[in-house]
């Protein structure tokens, strides 16, 4: 469109048979902790999408923002059970009950990301993205929903060291904006940092990382996890790891 912008679009269209857990689960599931019960009527889910990307390409800055759209005939989905109507999830050997179904479904959502060189030595990174996914019929929220989400952060570097705080924030999945019996979730902020020193040799380059999660030991849930209402995610935490490239 002009001197580094660009517009894209993309089409994808998917088929997939129903998995073996989709069609003949009967039993607990342990990484799930679900009583999971498959459908053996569940027939290939068909989709359709279109992807429109509007990007912005120079030597220090890069943008790029996206709109997606997808249509899924006969979606596979796992959902809470609730078969008397009592309001509450079904439980069955002491776990509830999820239930493999399939219905017509609409995807769309957004991305925005911006990285810029401000300096040799310094750059700046943001990422956004939100997605909404409905039953087509009823516009019924679909469990397990991503919320969502902002990321941003700078990166130093000097030579072979590069250092990387970033700050993450996640949107409140509230009633009205989640699937039937599924539980809220609240937002939440984490801190970050990532550093890395890199020595390069005629043969080898050697990396040695340490990476840091959720430095304020923030108490929060992940809106995805099966076991959200069990547990919370991982406090503090740090990571320390070495590796060697040979040429």
């Amino acid at each position: 469109l002009w001197e580094g912008g660009s517009f894209v679009t993309n089409f994808t269209s998917g088929y997939r048979s129903p998995s073996l857990e989709e069609l003949y689960n009967e039993g607990p599931h342990i990484g799930t902790v679900t009583f999971e019960i498959g459908d053996q009527s569940l027939t290939r889910e068909r989709s359709n999408g279109i992807e429109l990307s509007l990007r912005h390409n120079m030597n220090r800055l890069r943008i790029n923002g996206s709109f997606f759209y997808y249509k899924l005939a006969n979606f596979v989905f796992i959902a809470p059970q609730d078969a008397d109507s009592n309001g509450n999830v079904d439980i069955e050997d002491g776990l509830p009950i999820g239930r493999f179904q399939q219905t017509d479904a609409r995807f769309k959502g957004a991305d925005f990301t911006v990285d810029a060189d401000l300096k040799n030595w310094l750059g700046a990174f943001f990422n956004a993205d939100i997605v909404k996914a409905n039953l087509q019929v009823t516009s019924t929220p679909l469990p397990r929903i991503t919320p969502a989400r902002v990321r941003f952060g700078l990166e130093f570097r000097y030579k072979g060291l590069s250092v990387r705080p970033e700050a993450v924030f996640a949107a409140a999945k509230k009633p009205g904006d989640i699937f039937t019996l599924e539980t809220p979730t609240a937002g939440y902020g984490l801190i970050n940092l990532n550093a890395s020193y890199t020595i390069v040799n005629k043969r080898t380059a050697h990396t040695f990382s340490v990476g840091t999660s959720n430095l304020g030991n923030r108490l929060y849930r992940n809106h995805l996890s099966f076991i959200k209402d069990l547990a919370p995610e991982p406090g503090r935490g740090a990571r320390f790891s070495y590796s060697v490239r040979f040429f």
